[in-house]
């Protein structure tokens, strides 16, 4: 059962694991203090016998190197906390072709965009979508509506017909 977190957090969760394994205490039992599957504690077990406790430091996963350097990606991010149009694009928001052609014409490096939601991830971008309000929206006269109008609502609609 694989659970959220860092590469980091579950580091640690795995130091903490090889201490108890130090101790000889059960598998079910350490699986249990540590909120994983057993057959997950055995596995780091076994790891931890065949090579200690550096057997369960978790390693960058294999792949393809990112075509941007930390640099571009430092300027990328600071390029995508500002809006489209002040890069020079006729659009409000940002869109993953919009952010791909944006790569494409700062750092000469074609990305699909489809991968582009995946990078912004790695960065620690998440995707947000604006609220849509109504032009009219009045803030003051919809707290008020709530406040005097709406209560007044319900106590016709709860009260029995006469």
């Amino acid at each position: 059962m694989r659970k959220n977190g860092t590469r980091q957090e579950w580091d640690r969760v795995r130091s903490i694991a090889a201490n108890m394994f130090e101790q000889d205490r059960e598998p079910a039992e350490i699986a249990k203090d540590l909120r994983v599957d057993d057959q997950t504690v055995r596995a780091w077990r076994r790891a931890y016998r065949k090579g200690g406790r550096d057997a369960l430091v978790s390693r960058k996963p294999p792949g393809r190197p990112s075509r941007l350097n930390e640099a571009q990606r430092k300027t990328l991010a600071g390029l995508l906390l500002k809006t489209p149009r002040e890069c020079g694009f006729d659009k409000y928001l940002w869109t993953q072709q919009l952010i791909a052609d944006l790569i494409e014409r700062e750092f000469q490096v074609k990305y699909h965009h489809d991968h582009i939601g995946v990078m912004l991830k790695d960065m620690g971008f998440s995707h947000q979508k604006p609220q849509r309000r109504a032009r009219e929206h009045d803030p003051v006269k919809v707290a008020a509506w709530r406040s005097e109008l709406w209560p007044e609502l319900l106590k016709k609609v709860s009260s029995p017909a006469e």
